[in-house]
């Protein structure tokens, strides 16, 4: 008797534990779709691509291939402080700042609690790009999302197609000359903001470098530039980040 109670009850818990297992996985779905969905009707509302010869245009002027409506981006979030874009990728995101570097690990551009997040600015950082690093992380989704393209800079022969991004605020464009990509330890050097001297962020260019997958040698990148560091999670070990860094130009 005892026995057919035990097996009873452990049919039970196995049958919950399925239950539970699919819930889980339903509630995923339909957060990875609720993310995408809102990062794909902000980026078809909210962004304006130029046709081939106002491309052209825009270029010989010196600004970014698209135009970005900020009014109306801050109408829905105060927050925004600039627009991510890297052509011909899954990249073309709003970028916001809060007080902290947690709130949009777990929050869409909207606000609703959701685990795809949003691209962010480090809490630490000047959002006008005045810091000579400035930082912007976002999640390296299962389903392809937000980040996870970032670790396809692994290979050189996607640095040579994308070897550009663009980061448009509503008072600039600038260019964004990629020129390390690596993975590397959350605590790392990569994320320093701040130098004291001159000579301590030349070493650091030089360290940061030395540890690219990419050959990009024939880029000038010296203490007088500032940059910029996309981050996102890797699998490569504990705490493992992936990072994509590039020369800051001001283009208009």
């Amino acid at each position: 008797m005892r026995k057919k109670i035990f097996l009873s009850i452990t049919s039970v818990l196995c049958v919950l534990a399925c239950v539970l297992s699919i819930g889980q996985v339903i509630r995923i779905t339909h957060e990875y779709r609720q993310g995408e969905k809102e990062y794909d009707d902000l980026a078809n509302i909210m962004v304006s691509h130029f046709d081939a010869d106002l491309y052209i245009s825009q270029k010989e002027n010196g600004g970014a291939p698209i135009d970005v409506n900020f009014a109306a981006l801050k109408e829905m979030n105060a927050n925004v402080v600039g627009w991510l874009y890297c052509p011909g990728t899954q990249i073309n995101f709003p970028v916001v700042q809060s007080s902290d570097n947690s709130y949009y690990l777990t929050h869409l551009y909207d606000n609703q609690s959701n685990s795809s997040g949003t691209i962010f600015m480090d809490a630490r950082n000047s959002p006008d790009l005045s810091n000579i690093n400035t930082i912007i992380y976002g999640h390296n989704m299962k389903n392809g999302s937000m980040f996870a393209s970032l670790q396809n800079y692994d290979e050189q022969w996607y640095y040579n197609a994308h070897p550009v991004m663009y980061y448009i605020t509503n008072e600039h464009d600038y260019r964004i000359d990629v020129f390390t990509a690596f993975e590397t330890a959350c605590d790392s050097d990569a994320f320093t903001i701040f130098f004291p001297n001159e000579q301590t962020y030349s070493g650091y260019l030089g360290a940061m470098r030395g540890q690219s997958r990419i050959d990009t040698s024939w880029l000038p990148v010296s203490a007088n530039d500032n940059i910029i560091t996309l981050a996102t999670c890797s699998y490569g070990f504990s705490g493992a980040r992936y990072v994509v860094q590039g020369k800051i130009t001001q283009i208009r």
